[in-house]
């Protein structure tokens, strides 16, 4: 009796231990779920964020994964084109900043056996330490340089100076106009030390080229054309996941999810979420700042006569005041490609302007500022022309993200942040450091996908506790029925 009874007591401690991890529903959960048709990871994108998200998850042996692309090819904001026969241009990623071994995506580069070519006519900047203004109040750089021009009586060709060195400094590398730019955080970016290199052009090669190296890996992972419309987090074991693929809606179920769709796809709303997002990721979402920086590239036949220095990369033109932005921006190509191609650039307002014309009125401005730039010398039409309109683009909404007045570090950090362990979220707007770079949503893919494993690997810990404890009370009600019968 005494055995009997001491037995039956310790049982039922243990049952009301084991009925206190019953009451957890992720647990409950794990119980029921059947994995046979559920993936581990679903990756929503497949640019540099989403590839390394995969690869990161393979490196750790998690090969129980989905990748859904949009696109009929990987890369998204990052895309080599062709132009003709034997010239390829960048319709968006042009660079590789700080092109050193510290640089993941320069490391990429060199194991693909594409070249990369280090950047040589970079323009100088312009700078005045006085432009920092001290005010306890966040305000637009525009109000800043306002203030600075009237404090200094900047005149004549001073002014025009200081207006250029302002719009070939900020708005061209911010993507962003000076009146959308935060006084406080525009450049809170980092920078890994280092040249910037241009990627080899060609047919396969570029930064296409580069990616579809990084990728041969994980390629049969990957669905294209397929298009995420919404994503189901409402239940606490698993996320569906609803897209379209030619027409035809479908969905997949995962444990865990990877979204690295660009901030602007985000902020336009063309994924629903079930439940709602949380007020603190709608405001990250909101309070950030997506760019637009568009291309035009021009490709003239090599044999062409051309008035510009054919060994000078920047040929940037100072414009007359309240003109600064409008096509005062080209890069030449021909000193890193031998290629008569020359892109030109427009950001921030000015770009989102630009977007509205047609490809003839957009041609035509250009040429009028070339010819402005080099007065009566002849300046032939180009060739090829192919035009972005990366605000248009339904796949982006933009080019790559800012510091928008009225947001602040912590909208960045909350952009990261996953929501229940389940929906972890990765892209350059999401990387406190190198936001708006290609190694900056590589490092971010890379760190969500380490989150995700982790959190598996902590579910997968916790089911085995469940299904032990589940046969533990098996044995143990079997023990004591023994003993009631002896």
């Amino acid at each position: 009796m005494i055995l009997r009874s001491t037995i039956a007591s310790l049982l039922l401690l243990s049952k009301s231990a084991h009925s206190e991890k019953h009451d957890d529903p992720v647990d409950k959960d794990l119980i029921t779920m059947q994995s046979t048709n559920v993936y581990d990871v679903v990756i929503i994108g497949a640019g540099w964020a989403g590839l390394g998200a995969a690869r990161t998850l393979q490196s750790k042996g998690k090969t129980n994964f989905l990748i859904l692309e949009a696109e009929d090819s990987v890369g998204g904001r990052c895309r080599t084109v062709e132009i003709d026969d034997d010239t390829t241009a960048e319709l968006g990623c042009q660079w590789i900043h700080g092109a050193t071994t510290a640089n993941p995506v320069y490391n990429i580069a060199k194991s693909s056996g594409i070249a990369t070519i280090e950047s040589i006519g970079n323009v100088a900047y312009y700078s005045d330490a006085g432009l920092q203004d001290t005010t306890n109040r966040d305000q637009s750089l525009r109000q800043t340089a306002d203030k600075y021009v009237k404090n200094k009586n900047l005149q004549g060709d001073t002014r025009l100076g200081f207006e250029y060195a302002l719009d070939t400094n900020i708005p061209q590398n911010y993507a962003a106009s000076l009146e959308d730019l935060s006084l406080w955080w525009w450049d809170s970016d980092s920078h890994i030390s280092g040249p910037d290199h241009l990627i080899e052009q060609g047919p396969g090669k570029g930064y296409s080229g580069v990616l579809e190296h990084y990728a041969s890996p994980v390629a049969n992972t990957i669905n294209f054309d397929s298009s995420v419309t919404s994503i189901n987090w409402s239940s606490s074991s698993k996320v569906i996941v609803s897209y379209t693929k030619n027409g035809q809606a479908s969905t997949v179920e995962a444990k865990k999810v990877i979204l690295t769709v660009p901030l602007g796809v985000l902020q336009e709303g063309s994924i629903s979420f079930t439940p709602a997002l949380p007020s603190w990721k709608l405001q990250a979402i909101n309070k950030l700042g997506m760019g637009v920086y568009n291309k035009v590239i021009m490709r003239w036949k090599d044999d062409e006569t051309l008035p510009w220095p054919s060994n000078i990369e920047w040929l940037n033109r100072i414009a007359s005041l309240g003109e600064q932005g409008h096509w005062t921006e080209f890069f030449n190509l021909k000193p890193a490609t031998g290629k008569h191609v020359v892109v030109a650039f427009s950001a921030g307002r000015e770009s989102e302007r630009v977007e509205s014309l047609s490809d003839d009125s957009i041609k035509s401005e250009i040429m009028d500022s070339l010819e402005a730039m080099f007065g009566t010398l002849s300046v032939p039409e180009p060739a090829q022309i192919v035009i972005t309109r990366w605000k248009a683009n339904p796949l982006s909404f933009g080019s790559y993200s800012y510091y928008k007045l009225g947001s602040e570090p912590k909208h960045r950090r909350d952009l990261g942040k996953a929501l229940g362990s389940r929906v972890f979220f990765a892209g350059e707007a999401c990387h406190l450091k190198y936001m708006s770079t290609t190694h900056g949503a590589l490092m971010s893919g890379q760190a969500a996908a380490n989150a995700a494993a982790t959190s598996l690997k902590t579910r997968a810990i916790r089911g085995f506790i469940q299904e032990e404890t589940v046969q533990h009370e098996t044995s143990d009600a079997f023990l004591l029925s023994e003993v009631h019968v002896s």
